[in-house]
């Protein structure tokens, strides 16, 4: 079934703003009230001055909306002075387009500076997605990304809830300077050369309650009841926990379209590249009640605790805003609230946090597709990193300690390259030799992953194209957890009983030609099939397109090879897409549908096309 057509346009342009809140202007109308106004370039303080990329002059950009099965088409028009780009629709599953996916030299190669570029795709699946850059990870952090809602036409959750409105809050981390911080690694191999966070935004806004960073606010009319479409678009912060002062919220749908059985919750975990559904109803006695995120991985590297050499201490893991409700008057400077927000009442609820195996047993899809017995295909895909790391300043960038996402039986792994030709032009025989693709049988319909952390850093991880089911997580937060941080540090071969949950043979280093590299920290505990198949659930997982991959960790995943594409694979973290943390998986080559010739491409002279379409179709 067909919908109407879409048109969108977006035009990248550099602006010079003042990076925690590029485009706010909430200054009150006295002349000693205008301490929070928008500022000219050359009014902005240095150590807040940056250079943001921005969509039509907004951060984030514009919300698109459509229905679903619209047809968007999307002209992105690039103004930016030097550098290429691409955009990809995150959550956004393109069927019958699949080389409309936006992922650099994958689907496509960049849209050059001065050049323009009409992405033509269905909107599928319905949901809370977002789009952004595509380009070198750094690009989003600058401020290329915004909304994407897709509404579901006859939608389970509006007919059983019968919301009011729906309320998107894009949350993010923000950099002044994205390409000092998050290019490179720092002292120790997975985490950034600055601090893991500084400030975290709300709507492109951060607050701190001065008169020139007023708390963010999120605006609400007494009464009404909300959709809160809540989006995690950072760059470097994994997760946020979030939780709102006063008010229960019901958890209906995750990553967009995959509605779940309604389940109260009283906090949740939003990691980056995840979307979170929940009904808020505004039913209280009108105010400013406190809405809190947390990075709770960051906490342990705040003032006051013990910070490894090399660290730097994060001022705050703590980032705040405020649910206004529009009659409560001016926005508290501190987190005591106002009007009812001064004395919430308690909330209640299941605290759903997908860190914790428990968590995804909390609810359960709305609509159930118990996966079978056995698989078509197995895979097990290794996450780690190779030496030799980062020794001396004179080491050249982006060479050294590389992250490898490659399937188990590659030897020696291979740390994502990018090929000289868009894998889709090529299918991957010409350019790629150095990019990891994974050719899924054409004669297999369920595929399962195995996905094992072999290091101590977590991993946020996002599957293009299509959806998949988390069918098995390790248990090991209860024993390498962020409230038991001695198993980050210790090494593979350690004889003491503090790794005694992780057999000795199970422990694998991520580096097989050199398993002692920082010390031999650098390994995870591996899956089990004979003893870990116990805990899998084939009847009732949760479908994602994201998901946190812990510590030391393994998950495993199913999806259906019904989708002809090239689809990308990867760490979400922008460091760690940088140094090579992603690969590709080849789904029926034979039906992937010609590329039309408009579509960017590169290298066309050594590695032609081998399936092109007429311009624009």
């Amino acid at each position: 079934m067909h919908g109407a057509i879409v048109r969108e346009t977006l035009v990248i342009e550099e602006w010079v703003v003042d990076f925690l809140r590029p485009t706010a202007n909430v200054a009150g109308i006295l002349p000693w009230q205008k301490q929070a106004a928008r500022q000219e370039p050359f009014a902005i303080a240095d150590a807040q001055r940056s250079t943001k990329y921005m969509i039509n002059g907004s951060y984030p950009g514009p919300a698109l909306h459509a229905f679903e099965n619209d047809t968007l088409e999307v002209t992105v028009v690039n103004r930016l002075f030097s550098e290429a780009t691409t955009i990809h629709w995150h959550g956004i599953h393109p069927l019958l387009q699949p080389y409309m996916d936006g992922a650099r030299d994958v689907t496509q190669a960049p849209i050059l500076p001065g050049q323009s570029f009409t992405y033509r795709f269905s909107a599928f699946p319905p949901g809370t997605h977002y789009y952004h850059s595509h380009m070198d990870a750094v690009q989003g952090a600058r401020g290329i990304r915004g909304p994407l809602i897709v509404q579901r036409k006859n939608d389970p959750v509006k007919a059983e809830f019968q919301y009011d409105d729906d309320l998107v809050v894009f949350m993010s981390d923000e950099w002044r300077d994205p390409s000092a911080c998050l290019k490179l690694e720092g002292a120790m191999p997975g985490n950034d050369v600055c601090a893991d966070i500084r400030h975290g935004s709300f709507n492109g806004v951060f607050g701190n309650g001065s008169k020139a960073y007023p708390y963010p606010q999120v605006t609400v009319q007494a009464g009404k009841c909300y959709r809160m479409r809540w989006i995690m678009a950072g760059s470097n912060t994994e997760n946020f926990q979030i939780s709102i002062s006063g008010h229960n919220m019901t958890l209906v749908s995750l990553d967009g379209g995959y509605d779940v059985v309604p389940v109260q919750v009283s906090r949740f975990n939003l990691h980056l590249g995840e979307r979170v559904d929940v009904i808020m109803c505004a039913d209280q006695q009108p105010g400013n009640y406190l809405i809190h995120a947390q990075y709770d991985y960051a906490c342990a590297l705040t003032k006051g605790h013990f910070v490894p050499p090399g660290f730097t201490v994060v001022p705050s893991c703590d980032f705040y805003a405020y649910l206004h409700y529009e009659t409560a008057g001016q926005i508290p400077s501190s987190l005591s609230g106002s009007g009812g927000g001064s004395h919430p009442r308690p909330v209640f609820g299941a605290d759903f946090d997908l860190t914790k195996p428990d968590s995804y047993r909390i609810t359960r899809p709305r609509v159930l597709q118990p996966e079978p017995q056995e698989p078509d295909v197995r895979y097990t895909i290794n996450l780690g990193l190779l030496g030799p790391t980062y020794s001396a300043a004179t080491n050249h960038p982006l060479e050294r300690g590389r992250w490898y996402m490659d399937t188990a039986d590659q030897m020696p792994p291979r740390s994502y390259r990018l090929p000289s030709t868009p894998l889709y032009m090529t299918k991957g025989k010409c350019g790629a030799e150095r990019t990891p693709v994974i050719d899924i049988p054409e004669t297999a319909q369920v595929v399962e992953v195995v996905v094992q952390n072999l290091s101590p850093t977590a991993h946020t991880l996002h599957m293009h194209g299509m959806p998949f089911k988390v069918i098995n997580v390790a248990n090991f937060t209860s024993w390498c957890g962020l409230d038991k941080p001695d198993c980050f540090l210790l090494p593979w071969w350690d004889p003491t009983s503090l790794l005694d949950k992780c057999p000795r043979h199970l422990r694998t280093p991520g580096d097989p030609r050199n398993k002692n590299i920082e010390l031999g920290g650098y390994w995870g505990c591996a899956y089990d099939p004979t003893s870990d198949r116990a805990t899998q659930n084939l009847a009732t997982p949760l479908v994602k397109d994201s998901f946190q991959l812990w510590q030391r960790s393994w998950a495993v995943i199913r999806f259906e090879a019904n989708r002809p594409g090239f689809w990308y694979f990867h760490c979400h973290e922008t460091q760690h897409l940088m140094l090579g943390l992603q690969t590709v998986f080849n789904v029926l080559p034979s039906k992937q549908p010609p590329v039309p010739s408009d579509v960017p491409t590169s290298g066309e002279h050594w590695c032609p096309t081998v399936n092109q379409a007429p311009w624009g179709t």
